[in-house]
């Protein structure tokens, strides 16, 4: 979960209308998200929008609170379509967030010298990417930004719990084009209607895949800060403003003996925990960490870049995982031909079928920035790099083919030289085995212990 803050501005506004009046959260009536206007408002100056347009009020409403601004040469343009760039940059503003530069991107279509690169980075968990056919995770910047993309993006901005709160019957009765929606925005979509954000229209439509202009984006701005009965930032709020009480020293009376117990942590102390992956339940789903399913961990390794490797097993089944930093997804790893191997050694051959092969334990080497998989096919242990390539790098054909093999540990000494425990429990025997990449792996002699 990622915890930030709305802006301290808004904030105030927030609480100046929980003073004076308790505001609705029931459903709005068709309609109205473009409606019921601020009463007061700062007076903006842009030559191509007069006071008496529409939307006069909204915009001026978040260009004084920063969230919204116009253009150098003094227009605001509010009948323009708004860009999912353009998007991502109002939301790091209205979210009170530092854009910054950074020499990443985390999709395949955005630079990092784009000038909205930083914005898109930091407004990535409010308005997310897509997976495209070929496997590439992108961002789509100057595609327009549909109704569904901001009702996602300004729900994440409240902080509402997604998967405590919605009710899809709403939406469903409401719409429609309910079917229109895209299945992972249908709650978005239910909890911004249940709490007054967005209302649809008098046709009784949502229109989620049409793209809106700057001045709606302005309108459903303001009522994503004045409605709706929770206020708070993604995730909860900002805990960077939660100062822990750090617990008074006793003091000690003259004459008395100073108590040796030391004193325990004061209950005021906050702590936050967060959820990498795995918050949507059980499942294997890859995609981004907020729609991500993992089934159950039977072990992990990280690599130098931040990647976290794991295996997760399902209907008894491991298969290998990977969330990558990069562009905040969960992805597996296919094991397909690529996997195959066809070993010779006096003269007999032997295909290893990658059908038959069973992940059993992974491993990071510090040496070379590579990512290892044991794995057991046929009863033999193979050992294949498969960060950044897939292919084989160790193999070991044991004289003893046990299947009811366990494995104690799996490690690097070096760059090339690895070392591994196998414990065959139907003979209660452990075995030490060390390789190099490229070769076969040999047993380790027994050591001999004498007591004296």
């Amino acid at each position: 979960m990622v915890h930030k803050k709305i802006a301290s501005a808004l904030i105030a506004i927030l609480m100046i209308f929980t003073l004076t009046g308790t505001m609705f959260a029931a459903p709005v009536e068709y309609g109205e998200e473009l409606q019921n206007m601020p009463q007061n408002t700062p007076t903006v100056s842009f030559t191509d929008l007069p006071n008496t347009h529409w939307a006069y009020k909204y915009i001026a409403e978040m260009v004084n609170k920063k969230v919204l601004e116009g253009y150098p040469d003094h227009k605001f343009r509010p009948d323009n379509t708004i860009s999912r760039a353009e998007f991502a940059t109002i939301i790091v503003k209205a979210a009170g967030l530092q854009a910054k530069k950074v020499n990443y991107s985390s999709f395949s279509d955005v630079k990092v010298t784009d000038w909205y690169s930083p914005w898109i980075e930091t407004a990535k968990d409010y308005l997310t990417g897509y997976r495209a056919a070929n496997g590439e995770y992108i961002y789509n910047p100057t595609a327009p930004a549909l109704r569904e993309d901001i009702t996602v993006a300004i729900v994440k901005l409240k902080g509402y719990d997604v998967a405590r709160l919605a009710n899809r019957s709403i939406i469903e009765a409401m719409f429609k084009d309910y079917e229109g929606i895209s299945e992972s925005a249908k709650d978005y979509v239910a909890i911004a209607v249940e709490n007054g954000l967005v209302s649809g229209y008098p046709d009784e439509t949502f229109r989620p895949q049409n793209s809106i202009t700057r001045a709606e984006a302005a309108a459903l701005l303001w009522r994503a800060f004045m409605y709706g009965n929770d206020n708070k930032g993604v995730g909860g709020g900002d805990q960077s403003t939660i100062t822990p009480t750090i617990p008074t020293p006793p003091v000690t009376q003259p004459g008395q003996t100073a108590p040796s117990q030391p004193q325990q942590p004061s209950q005021a102390a906050k702590f936050s925990v967060d959820t990498l992956v795995g918050g949507m339940g059980a499942g294997i789903v890859d995609g981004p960490v907020r729609q991500a399913k993992i089934s159950s961990v039977k072990g992990m390794t990280l690599d130098g870049d931040g990647n976290i490797f794991f295996l997760d097993s399902a209907d008894n089944k491991n298969k290998v995982r990977k969330f990558n930093k990069s562009n905040g997804t969960v992805e597996t790893i296919t094991i397909d031909r690529s996997f195959d191997w066809d070993y010779r050694k006096d003269g007999k051959a032997v295909h290893y079928d990658y059908t038959k092969l069973i992940p059993k334990k992974l491993v990071y080497n510090q040496a070379s920035n590579k990512v290892y998989l044991l794995g057991m096919n046929d009863a033999s242990e193979l050992i294949y790099e498969i960060y950044p390539t897939v292919q084989m790098a160790v193999y070991n054909l044991n004289s003893y083919r046990s299947i009811y093999k366990s494995y104690n540990f799996f490690q690097f000494l070096n760059d090339k030289t690895l070392v591994y425990a196998e414990t065959e429990s139907d003979r209660g025997e452990s075995f030490v085995y060390q390789g190099e990449t490229g070769s076969e792996a040999t047993r380790m002699p027994r050591a001999t212990i004498i007591l004296e």
